[in-house]
């Protein structure tokens, strides 16, 4: 069944589990969802691009996003937690304009420390939730769960460093998020470029200059990048034809969502789905994981190395 629904408490933002992963096929949540590789390997994937994650790695997957992991070698153990956007929200009020990039293939090597500071909040809320329910237990919780999101939001939100590991100054940031809410507005139609240059107060040729730059890629591949992951997930919960998948996700024609999706998620539309939809039976039938308790991944200390 798409999405995986996760429900969370009124009293709990936030749920943690240690699992050993064979495979958990291309699914999405409404739930940001943070993996950390307690022993092993796994192999994440991240819309599309697949990234091995060693002992150690680590990996958020945004709202939504569609993703798949499956183990690499032997034998796993994987730390998951899973935090309600709700509260996200409430600590974060333009959290929707949020896309975290953090992932341990990505930048870990040249920026260990931002990783560490993230596995050291992650390892706080691991113990906090481990602990049997006292008194102020929840609020702790939550204090804690705050400090992990506000960490993550000013470390590793795209809008904020783009491609790169240096912070974008402040004024570009606004303007790149005045960009992003346009896009938003207008989810079916292709956006204009002359248009959302104009709603950014900026020529056209310099906003695309800019965004490739900071961003590694165009406008416009942005833009279908996020055209490219509706289509995965309706080619995943529907049984839509392309050329629909397409009108419905902002493609003025289906060879745009092809070429695109192509670049992307390195295949057709149609082999997507053909590889990676699910049986009748649903997701929970494909999925094959062990769990185990969450006093385990308290070896989640042993990754952070002391200052």
């Amino acid at each position: 069944m798409y999405p995986e629904i996760i429900e969370f408490s009124k009293e709990m933002p936030v749920q943690a589990s240690v699992r050993r992963i064979d495979e958990y096929p291309y699914h999405w949540h409404s739930a940001v969802e943070i993996i950390l590789v307690l022993e092993g390997k796994a192999e994440v994937t991240l819309c599309g691009e697949a990234h091995l994650l060693k002992e150690g790695g680590v990996a958020v997957v945004n709202v939504d996003e569609p993703h798949r992991i499956k183990k690499n070698g032997r034998d796993n153990r994987l730390l998951f937690v899973q935090i309600d956007p709700s509260f996200c929200r409430s600590v974060d009020p333009e959290f929707e304009y949020v896309l975290f990039q953090c992932c341990s293939t990505y930048h870990e090597a040249e920026a260990p420390e931002k990783y560490r500071r993230l596995k050291e909040h992650l390892a706080r809320l691991v113990l906090l939730l481990d602990e049997e329910a006292g008194p102020n237990h929840e609020a702790s919780v939550k204090f804690c769960l705050e400090e992990l999101l506000v960490y993550m939001t000013h470390s590793f939100d795209y809008l904020r460093y783009g491609a790169g590991t240096r912070r974008i100054g402040n004024r570009l940031v606004r303007r790149y998020r005045q960009i992003y809410e346009y896009t938003r507005q207008k989810p079916v139609v292709r956006n204009s470029l002359a248009e959302l240059a104009k709603a950014a107060g900026i020529t056209q040729q310099h906003m695309s200059g800019d965004i490739k730059e900071k961003y590694g890629y165009s406008l416009r591949e942005l833009i279908n990048s996020g055209y490219c992951m509706q289509a995965a997930r309706l080619l995943l919960s529907t049984d839509g034809m392309i050329y629909e998948i397409s009108a419905e996700c902002g493609f003025s024609d289906p060879k745009y969502l092809i070429k695109s999706f192509r670049q992307f998620y390195h295949c057709t539309p149609s082999e997507f789905r053909r590889r990676h939809k699910t049986r009748p039976e649903g997701l929970a039938a494909q999925t094959q994981f062990e769990e185990f308790p969450l006093s385990s991944a308290k070896k989640v200390f042993s990754f952070i190395p002391k200052p």
